[in-house]
């Protein structure tokens, strides 16, 4: 899900932008006074219309809440928050009503006026009033320029693709492991609710696109050293999930000893107890140890098959084989070749 906002302006850059549009409406007249009418009641209008496209612009942009997929709605809680939102678009909302009916009552007002003089009371109190209604909502608008910022920020995960999150301490080879089994080397995205990245590749097993995420830096720790908005985000991965890989490092190269990385496999078991995990012992170029877990080289691809046919399991029970149409098979065909069984493979994009 991509979010594309557009600049919010603050109480005073808005204003500048309507009177400033307004200031160069001019219309002729017969006379000096139905030139004075026509001239404010479209500088009136302008306003009005500035104001209205401009704050309405806003509330469409920014993600309609009660719609937003699990994953998209915790993160934004988190990095955010989601009562704050609701009242700052709400808060705007009401200052776009509040000018728009104002302005238009002064343009109105402004035609039955026969006195140039009390033509310009009128304009000066319809802007003043602008004026005072924008400047109590600034600080939502200066909220909503700062939530701009964090949600453009935000990676594209798609909450309906299936996702492998892969985890561990850090120097482990979670990043090497996305970069060899999913579309060449992995988007890198900075979350702003930690002050690490998150990487995210993308694969193909059959039909299917599925998502693999190299978890930030909440999963790199153990449990007792994650701060409130770090225990959020381990929360929000949950609603992405379908499987974890945790990586080992039995050579413990990583820098941290093999006892402290099952504590930390177990804490993300208890975490996240509803997903099915696939544990990992990685660089076995350096070392291999004699456990039943499954043992591979990302750096030098070794079993690197054997990890994608258990992941390729997994999804398979969450995401059964669904018969596909005629022109879904055409769609998925190779020129001159049958398609491949649906996840039977881990493709590149």
């Amino acid at each position: 899900m991509d979010f594309e906002i557009t600049p919010v302006l603050n109480a005073e850059q808005l204003l500048d932008k309507a009177f400033g549009r307004a200031s160069k409406k001019v219309k002729q007249g017969n006379t000096a006074l139905d030139r004075k009418k026509k001239t404010t009641s479209a500088k009136l209008n302008a306003i009005a219309d500035i104001i209205d496209d401009t704050l309405g612009r806003y509330e469409e942009e920014f993600p309609s809440l009660d719609s937003l997929p699990d994953f998209y709605f915790d993160i934004i809680d988190i990095t955010v928050g989601i009562d704050e939102l609701k009242k700052s678009l709400g808060a705007i909302n009401w200052a776009k009503r509040r000018v728009k009916r104002t302005v238009l009552e002064a343009a109105r007002e402004v035609v039955s006026q026969e006195d140039i003089s009390e033509i310009e009371k009128i304009r000066r109190k319809a802007y003043a009033r602008t004026d005072s209604f924008l400047k109590q909502v600034n600080d939502d608008l200066e909220f909503l320029r700062s939530a701009r910022k964090k949600l453009n920020s935000l990676p594209d995960i798609r909450a309906d693709h299936p996702s492998v999150v892969v985890a561990g301490y850090p120097n482990v080879g979670k990043s090497e492991l996305v970069s060899r089994i999913s579309s060449g080397k992995p988007k890198i995205a900075r979350y702003p609710f930690t002050t690490k990245e998150v990487g995210i590749g993308h694969f193909k097993l059959g039909y299917q696109m599925c998502q693999l995420i190299d978890t930030p830096g909440m999963l790199d720790r153990p449990k007792e050293e994650r701060n409130e908005i770090e225990m959020q985000a381990a929360k929000a991965l949950e609603d992405l999930a379908d499987v974890i890989v945790f990586l080992y490092d039995p050579s413990e190269t990583c820098g941290y000893p093999m006892e402290k990385q099952k504590t930390l496999c177990e804490e993300i078991k208890t975490d996240l107890s509803d997903v099915e995990m696939i544990e990992v012992e990685n660089k076995v170029d350096l070392k291999e140890s004699d456990t039943d877990r499954m043992k591979i080289s990302a750096l030098e691809e070794k079993n690197l098959d054997g990890l994608k046919e258990k992941i390729k399991d997994i999804l398979n029970k969450r995401y059964p084989i669904k018969d596909i149409t005629d022109e879904e098979l055409e769609f998925f065909a190779e020129p001159d070749e049958a398609p491949s069984e649906p996840f039977s493979e881990f493709k590149d994009l």
